[in-house]
């Protein structure tokens, strides 16, 4: 079981790393008119990582919640599904959003070391 976790959490790692990648692909444009203007690095790492945190904190909390209700669910249905344990469901959700984050990091990283001028030349 332990192998299907964390085989299941590198996939969300790369689904997460996926979608940051192409979001700051899309706004390649946008992050070369910051720098352009006088946008430094630590101004444009943050940009990044909020938005990919934004999305990440709304995707465990809806985690949480489905977990609470599902558990009530197969507390009823099942003999021998136990209650549910939340240092267990802390665990899991952090580990979760430091996979999310080191994988928002790395695009994030990339948009940084972005060279204006080809930004722009691109578009």
């Amino acid at each position: 079981m332990l192998g299907f976790a964390a085989f299941g959490l590198v996939l969300a790692a790369l689904g997460v790393y996926g979608v940051m990648a192409f979001s700051v692909a899309q706004r390649t444009a946008e992050i070369g008119i910051r720098m352009a203007l006088g946008g430094r690095p630590r101004d444009i790492l943050p940009l990044i990582l909020r938005r990919g945190l934004t999305l990440i904190s709304g995707g465990v909390a809806i985690g949480i919640a489905a977990a609470m209700v599902l558990n009530r669910a197969l507390t009823s249905l099942l003999t021998e599904v136990g209650s549910l344990d939340r240092a267990v469901l802390a665990a899991a959700s952090t580990l979760i959003l430091l996979a999310a984050v080191l994988a928002c990091f790395v695009p994030a990283l990339k948009a940084t070391r972005l060279d204006p001028l080809v930004a722009l030349k691109n578009d």
